[in-house]
Parts: C-alpha cells; structure tokens; sequence
C-alpha cells in the first residue's frame, strides 16, 4: 500500500514538473544558441570555416558569401565599358578639332577651349552628380546620364557652325560627368572587401584601352574620304561627324546592359534600407560566383544600415540644398578633412601631368618625328619646329599624320599594361606601397624626360611620366575604403572633380610653357607628382575600413539619407 503511494506521488507531482524543468532548460539551451549565434554574426567573430553559416549577417559578410567570380568580372567589364565612354568624350576633342577646323572656321583659341568643355562640364556638375548618386541610386544616375549624353552628342556631330556645335558638346559633357562621378563607387560596392581594391585597379585599365581606342578609330574613320551634303542643315556630313558619334558606342552598349541586367548596387539598397532587394542581388551574385541554386545563399536576413524612420518630407530647392550641404559639410572637418585634402590635391596633380600633357602628345611627337638633323633634346625639336605666328590667320589643313595615330596606340598599350600589372600587385604590396613608388617612379623619369638626348629613350621617359594616370583607380579605390556610404559618392566626385581642375589648369600650363620655356612644364609638374608621392605615405594601410566619426552603436553612421 505504501509502495503504490509512493508511485502515485511520483506519477502525479514530481514526474509532470520534472518534465517541465527539462522542457524548459531545452528551450533556454536553443535561444542561448541562437542569441551567440546572432551575436557572432554581429560581431564579425563567426570562425572561419565554421560548419553552419551566419542566417543574419552584415552586408560585408554576406558579400563575403558571395565569394568572387563571373559575377564580379563582368561587372568589372560593364564599369569599365562605362569608364570607357567618359574617357573617349573627354579625350576625343583632341582628334576631332583638328579635323573640323575647316567645317567650323575654328581659330586656335576656339580650339582650346571647344577642346576644353568636356573637363569644364564636369568641374561644373560632379558636385550635383555626387548628391544625386547618394540619395537616388548608382544605377539610375548613370542610366539618365548616359542616354542624354549619347542623344546630345548625336546631335552634336549634326551642328552646322562653332556655336551650336560648342553648345550641344556642353550639354553631352554635363551628362556624361554624371557617369564619371558614379562609376568607381558602382565598380567597388559589387565587390567584396578582400577584392576590391584589385578590381577597382582592373576597372581603371580602361582608361588606358581609351588611350588606345581613341587614337585607333580616329586613325579608321579620319583618313576616309567622304562627304554627303545635308541641304537642310546647310553642311556636308565629314568623317570627324562620325567620329563623335562613334565616340559615344560605349555608353550605347553600357545603356542597355544596365536596362536589362546589371541591378542597383547592394551598399546602396542596404544603406536605404531595403534588405530584400539587397538580398535578391546577393543571391543572384552567389549563385552565379559559386554555381549553386540561388536558394542555398545561406543569409536570410540583414542587418540593416538604413535608418527606420524617414526625414521628413520637403521639397524644392532649399531641401535640395539642405540636403547637399549636409553631405558636403562633415568632408570638410575632423575626422574627414585631411583625408578629403590629400584624396583631392593627388587627383589634381595627377589629372593635371597625365591629361595636360595628353593634349600636347601629338604635337611633341610629330616634332620629335619630323626634326631632321642630328638628335636632340624634345625641347631642342619642339624650338626647332616652331612656326612663326600668325595670329589674323589659321591655316585650314585637316590632315593628320599617321604617325601621330600609331605611336599614341603604342603609348596606350604601354599604358593598359601598366594598368594590368598594377591589378595584379595590388593584392601582394597594398594601394599605399604601389602610389607611392609609382608617383615617385614617374616623377624622376619626367624630370630625365627633357634632358636626356636619344630622342627614342626621351619619349620612352616620356610616355613612363604620363603614366601616373594608372594611379587614378587606386586613388578611387583608397577614397571608397576611407568614406563610410552616405559620403562615399560625394568624396568620390570631389576629389575627381578636382582631378578635372587639374586637367584644364594642367593643359593651359603645359601649352604656355612649352611655348614659352619647355623645360619648366616638365619640372613643375614632375615636382607635383613627386609630392603626391609623399603625401601618400601618410595613408593607413590595406583594408582599415571606412573613418569613424561616431561610436559603432549609432546606427547612422553610414545610412544614405532620405531623397529630398
């Protein structure tokens, strides 16, 4: 009777809440897990290699996730199609002045200056572009931008004389600045931190495939000799007609490929906070880098950097302005400012000696190709080819040597090449070693350039100096790590936007001096370059992330603010 009380006991009371206590030590064991597993993913801190993979993560490490691949190189090869584009608008006056001079009755002055616009655009409206990029998206910006330029310089190859010709071009530049100000940040927010810095440098090659292609479709299309009279505009359509059209392929093929494939970029939809979209472009980019089905991405859920509250809604002008101002300003104070100071002031020697010097390629060429005699110095020849002036006349000559054409595609072969290798080595040595023995390299081999007299090993020292310009991409690269998102666009476009100061303040030098006294543009701006080279020694090294200016529990350190 008392071993039945005892099991009765037993059954009724201390069995049930012996079986509760284990129920719910079981369901404390599983949130303690999933809150260190949540916390892991937070923190960074999920060990490498761990058999289950982060549900919640960052964007960085659901970037990471995504690994590196197919995805990533075409999105490489689409941005620098783009890049392409701009550098073709920008350079291409070069060729086609020359060549129009007699369909305009362009004077000299008016050359410089029509030669000038593209720079002159985006000097103007980066700022702008910088603003729109942060606060509407990457992908329209470029989109809006690269359909207006290409429909303005269709119309512009149609312009019966200098004015409208010089009015249209203008207007394209404006809009083709709104695709240089946003490219880089676009190339570099597709890929993960650990690749960045190496397919920003690739994306940048095709600056130097410009090089190429410039001089090489002008060498096609410029010695054609046809002309098909348009009575209505009153002008013969001429093969440097075409050549601004073709200048503008690029941003055609660019066009649709942003229209039907390429997304908005993951940093910006995250930073706006909108995760699911974020999450449907990693997706895709898993899938494809790592060929497996979409549904396996193992991130299910982001931590968002986009604020859950909106602004307040405004409009007009003033919001515009405000808005603005408040992306602008911090740039120009503590933590940002020496950053903001050193990224703008090498971009400006570096446009300045690479695309000041660019413009007067050809003429120091064909002196140093024409000069007869025994050799000499490239200030010797271009003293010796010196015409005498005639300032009430121009001749009216739009033949161009070939030989111009074939040595600037040998110079931009070198220059995709430098490129290249320099994609290569930036993983091994880091952005700050490369900056700053390229800049130094360079500026040494422009202060030999002048006075070195083999005219071949000259214009070898020559073509090395101007290849600072391979620096551009890695200064880009170092501006996109150094901004948090919400100023990344906007210091991008600054510093570029200074880079284009340096392009006219550099041209208008280099002409002046190699008129007046040659050896000085060299050294003044071999000079440059080399403290360029010292100012970057003062950069962090590989990968330290974006500056902080607030403590990491505030989550609005790197949101894109609100559209005004």
């Amino acid at each position: 009777m008392i071993a039945f009380r005892y099991r009765y006991l037993l059954a009724t009371l201390v069995y049930p809440r012996l079986k509760t206590a284990f129920l719910i030590i079981g369901e404390l064991k599983k949130n303690i897990m999933k809150l260190y597993t949540v916390n892991m993913a937070v923190s960074g801190k999920m060990e490498k290699g761990a058999k289950n993979e982060p549900s919640i993560a960052t964007l960085d490490e659901a970037m990471l996730l995504t690994g590196f691949g197919i995805y990533n190189i075409a999105h490489m090869l689409l941005s620098g199609l783009i890049l392409l584009g701009v550098i073709m608008q920008s350079l291409a006056m070069s060729y086609v002045m020359p060549a129009a001079q007699c369909d305009l009755n362009l004077s000299l002055q008016q050359r410089g200056w029509i030669s000038a616009i593209p720079f002159l655009a985006i000097i103007l409206t980066s700022y702008f572009w910088g603003w729109l990029a942060d606060t509407r998206g990457r992908r329209l910006v470029m989109l809006i931008s690269m359909i207006i330029s290409t429909v303005f310089s269709g119309l512009a190859s149609f312009a019966p004389e200098v004015i409208s010709f010089a009015v249209l071009s203008f207007i394209s530049s404006i809009f083709m600045s709104g695709s240089s100000a946003v490219v880089y940040t676009y190339l570099g927010e597709f890929t993960n931190i650990r690749h960045r810095d190496k397919i920003v440098t690739f994306g940048s090659a095709f600056v130097g495939i410009g090089t190429v292609i410039i001089p090489a479709i002008a060498w096609v299309i410029l010695p054609l000799e046809f002309s098909y009279p348009l009575p209505l505009l009153n002008i013969a359509y001429r093969p440097w007609r075409l050549l601004v059209v073709a200048c503008v392929l690029p941003f055609v093929i660019g066009t649709l490929l942003l229209i039907f494939i390429a997304p908005e970029s993951p940093k910006f939809l995250s930073s706006s906070g909108k995760s699911e979209e974020c999450l449907v472009v990693l997706r895709k980019m898993y899938s494809i880098n790592r060929r497996m089905p979409e549904d396996t991405y193992p991130v299910k859920t982001l931590i968002s950097e986009g604020s859950n509250t909106k602004q307040e809604e405004k409009s007009g002008i003033s919001a515009i302005l405000s808005s603005m101002k408040e992306q602008t300003v911090p740039l120009f104070k503590p933590p940002f400012l020496k950053w903001t100071c050193l990224t703008c002031f090498v971009q400006f020697g570096i446009f300045a000696t690479t695309n000041g010097f660019y413009v007067w390629f050809p003429t120091i060429l064909n002196s140093l190709v024409n000069h007869e005699g025994a050799q000499t110095r490239i200030c010797d020849a271009l003293d010796a080819a010196r015409a005498p002036r005639n300032a009430s006349a121009v001749e009216c000559d739009d033949t161009i040597n070939t030989a111009t054409f074939e040595m600037s595609v040998y110079v931009g072969l070198v220059f995709c090449s430098m490129y290249i290798i320099v994609g290569f080595l930036v993983d091994f040595l880091g952005k700050k070693a490369i900056l700053v023995v390229l800049l130094a390299g360079t500026g040494m081999c422009g202060v030999g350039a002048p006075n070195v007299y083999h005219q071949q090993i000259s214009v070898v020292l020559f073509a090395i100096f101007q290849m600072c310009g391979a620096c551009i991409g890695l200064m880009n690269a170092v501006t996109v790590e150094l901004f948090p998102t919400k100023f990344r666009a906007m210091a991008v476009c600054l510093s570029m936007m200074m880079g284009r100061v340096g392009s006219m303040v550099g041209t208008n030098l280099i002409g002046l001096f190699l008129e007046t006294n040659c050896g000085v543009s060299f050294y003044l701006f071999a000079g440059v370059i080399m403290v360029c080279a010292l100012f970057c020694l003062t950069l962090p090294g590989k990968n330290k992330g974006p500056i902080q200016t607030k403590p990491k529990s505030e989550a609005t350190q790197n949101e894109t603010q609100a559209p005004a």
